[in-house]
């Protein structure tokens, strides 16, 4: 409570502060007809948004500006439109319309939420922030609800922990970017989807298959990039206030704010806070649904650019965070009594975590014109330094685990603009990572009372990594026709693993390996082919590398009480990734063309790093094999505006995953547990004009997942059932306040098991990670968003 009161004091003071300081950034003018004539009512608007004024009496306007845009329109009835860009800076723009007697009607365009981007040789899909608005989008990892490309789930029932899937493999093997630089690595990987708030960010980038060479060899199934708010947004004060019916209340704030005339010189300060007020058994096995959590999260980013294009950029994040999970009797006062009578099982997560990064780009040389766009493409030099921080202090019942790691990442580009059509990006990259784990893992092996007997492992694991490596990434492109990206990297992966395996006399094993060392090579293509103006085919394909990290990859292990052993002489996990799209834009009629969407992968996988819990009935085996391994997905998507502010958008996925298991009989091969068959998804939104009323319903339905044979008889698979989820929101703008209100898992399904044995907790069989649906049932929620401008 005392955190929860100094976090709101400290926010409503700086809330208030930038309020003060606030100066609104709007822009000005008039709109005439070619004879001087006021034009009485006509709309000016920000194009590719909704955000507009109308003219007053004597043709004069007034109009706030909107982060990231600067192309004004003029439109009126019987006059052809006009658009200007207006530069920042620049607080006057006049209109002068041509008249046309063949228009009939002026229509104001909306903000599409999730959309499949025409342009880009990558297949990408968007969540802009009018999409991030459609639901509660708390942080993260609650912003994929209107996507069937990428699908989160909860790793156990138990830490909270939050997991993507893309093409059918868990998100180990998708590469997650803020603003182009690696992040989500390491030992916070498993919590950091809950580490970034929905409301920081202005858009998600979404892309399937292996990603562009100068980012590292480790997008396998695909890349996310985030793009947060930035120290140039004209929004002086944006505050963000959240309420559901869980009684978690949540804070984001955000304010950008130019520091001198010119406006060379601005930054951004992001602000969050939230916390769990109460914890919740709603599915009454004993055991909270979720995690009780407090978060503090701070991000301070800036930005320096000069009138010749220099730009430097640098910021700085810092998080804290602290869950408590188990019984719901459970408190942390309770430890010495869990640890030495097994009176009440709990588990608590105080995780804190610090980023610094520097970015700096210079123009070098002589630029390219490129008279389509009417800009110069000029050759430069880009660098990036990012250190992360992150520490766990960590216990799951009996089981402790006490990490932390540290990791610089440096990357080193040129660009070439041989011509308009032809360019060249050489780079070198090297990545340095020092990480300590200390696991102490304890197993009730029978007795009752003072007769129990325990085995027990204590593994300290300090992993030493250093990957330098070079690059190159040749781009030839016939604009609006044709695009073809070769790229080709070479990187040592090189570790090495101090450790110290200590085993009590009751023989638990301890979890501890060498590292592989060896150069790999990372080719990778793709391709963009627009067969007819309205057709347009993609594909890619190459090799992608990543590290396995025991713990941080499955760290639902620590949630069970099974003994985990290790049998792993290869940790650098190896696939190959191929597929494409072809998406085709239908003149249906309506307010805009649809647009249809069919793509492919598949991902083939050479070595894998299995944490098998499927191989004995107490056990939970870590090995590699360079056995059958692979996973093909087909999607649809489809996305229509038939009339004026409404928006329809429905995709459907199918995913076909295997993997070959290790068994003393011999190998055999099952479908990948935990993993749905397929997911379709429908959405509908409505806007009034100017998006003051916005209606958004969503519609899921979840196919199947195998569920793990924890008895290790993989010849009795069960599979989970298929379920519907459904959202809704209406959200209600009055000036520059925004009230939504909303309800999340209208039909409160929810799974009521997804903890086995949850009354023997201390016993082999207690087992947490089977997690296929939601655990939490019906949700109410309200907020607002308010914004200075």
């Amino acid at each position: 409570m005392k955190i929860r009161k100094t976090l709101l004091l400290f926010l409503s003071g700086l809330a208030v502060s930038a309020a003060v300081d606030a100066s609104a950034q709007s822009v000005g003018g008039t709109v005439r007809s070619a004879g001087g004539e006021a034009l009485i009512g006509a709309s000016v608007y920000w194009a590719d948004t909704s955000v507009g004024v109308a003219c007053n009496a004597d043709g004069s306007y007034s109009i706030h500006r909107v982060k990231g845009y600067d192309r004004l329109v003029a439109a009126y009835v019987g006059y052809e439109n006009d658009t200007l860009t207006v530069a920042q800076g620049v607080d006057r723009a006049d209109f002068t319309l041509a008249d046309n007697t063949q228009i009939e009607s002026v229509v104001v365009e909306g903000q599409t939420g999730n959309y499949i981007k025409r342009d880009g040789i990558l297949k990408g899909e968007t969540i802009s922030f009018a999409g991030l608005c459609k639901m509660a989008c708390c942080n993260l990892a609650e912003s994929f609800e209107n996507s069937a490309s990428v699908t989160v789930g909860y790793s156990d029932a138990i830490s909270g922990a939050r997991q993507i899937k893309m093409l059918g493999l868990t998100g180990t093997y998708t590469q997650m970017l803020d603003e182009n630089r690696p992040v989500m690595r390491g030992l916070s990987a498993p919590y950091a989807l809950n580490y970034t708030p929905g409301m920081w960010l202005n858009s998600i980038q979404v892309s399937k298959g292996v990603a562009s060479v100068t980012a590292g060899h480790e997008a396998i199934t695909g890349q996310v990039n985030m793009e947060h708010r930035k120290p140039t947004d004209e929004e002086r004060l944006f505050l963000n206030l959240y309420f559901d019916s869980e009684l978690r209340p949540e804070i984001n704030l955000s304010s950008a704010l130019p520091l001198n005339k010119d406006k060379s010189l601005s930054t951004v300060i992001l602000l969050h806070g939230s916390m769990d007020t109460r914890s919740h058994d709603d599915n009454g096995d004993g055991f909270r649904d979720l995690p009780e959590t407090d978060q503090i999260n701070v991000a301070n980013k800036w930005l320096w650019q000069t009138p010749g294009g220099t730009q430097l950029r640098w910021g700085w994040k810092y998080v804290s965070e602290n869950r408590l999970g188990g019984e719901m009797d459970y408190r942390k006062s309770l430890y010495e009594s869990m640890t030495e009578s097994l009176a009440v099982y709990g588990s608590h997560m105080a995780n804190r975590g610090a980023n610094a990064y520097f970015k700096a780009g210079i123009p070098v040389g002589a630029g390219v014109y490129d008279e389509a766009t009417d800009s110069e493409l000029r050759s430069n030099i880009a660098f990036v330094a990012d250190y992360n921080y992150f520490s766990e202090d960590a216990y799951f019942g009996l089981n402790d685990y006490d990490a932390h790691d540290s990791a610089w990442w440096l990357n080193l580009m040129y660009a070439h603009y041989f011509s308009v059509r032809s360019s060249l990006i050489v780079g070198a990259s090297a990545q340095v990572s020092r990480a300590d784990e200390s696991i102490f893992n304890r197993l009730l092996l029978g007795g009752e009372g003072e007769g129990r007997e325990f085995g027990a492992s204590l593994s300290h694991n300090a992993m030493r990594n250093v990957e330098p490596g070079v690059y190159a990434e040749y781009t030839y492109s016939v604009p609006d026709k044709f695009s073809l990206v070769l790229g080709m990297r070479g990187d040592w992966m090189g570790a090495r693993n101090a450790d110290h395996g200590v085993d009590t006399e009751y023989g638990a094993p301890a979890m501890h390996y060498d590292p592989a060392q060896r150069f790999v090579v990372t080719p990778r293509s793709h391709l963009r082919w627009n067969i007819t103006p309205s057709t347009v085919v993609r594909a890619s394909a190459g090799l992608g590398y990543r590290r396995a990290s025991i713990v941080t990859d499955n760290v639902w292990m620590l949630a069970t009480s099974r003994a985990v052993s290790v049998d792993l002489d290869d940790d650098i996990e190896t696939a190959l990734t191929a597929g494409g799209s072809i998406t085709q834009y239908i003149p249906l009629g309506g307010y805009s063309d649809a647009t249809l969407s069919v793509d492919y992968f598949r991902t083939q996988l050479f070595n894998t790093v299995l944490a098998d819990q499927e191989f004995a009935s107490r056990d939970i085996v870590v090995y590699n094999n360079a056995r059958r391994s692979f996973s093909d997905t087909y999607q649809v998507d489809f996305q229509w505006t038939p009339l004026r502010g409404f928006d329809v958008f429905a995709t459907f996925r199918y995913t076909n995953s295997r993997v070959t298991l290790d068994r003393e009989d011999g190998p055999v091969t099952v479908e990948r547990a935990l993993t749905s068959r397929y997911k379709t998804l429908l959405n509908l939104q409505y806007a009034t004009p100017y998006r003051r009323w916005v209606f958004d319903v969503t519609a899921q339905y979840n196919g199947p997942m195998r569920l793990p044979s924890l008895d290790g008889d993989l010849s009795n698979a069960r599979l989970s059932p298929s379920y519907p989820m459904f959202y809704a929101q209406v959200s209600h703008k009055i000036r520059n306040l925004e009230i939504y209100v909303g309800c999340e898992n209208i039909a409160g399904y929810m799974q009521h098991d997804p903890i086995i044995a949850a009354d023997a907790p201390f016993s082999p069989e207690f087992n947490s990670s089977s997690v296929w649906g939601p655990l939490m049932g019906r949700k109410f929620y309200v907020g607002l968003r308010f914004n200075i401008y």
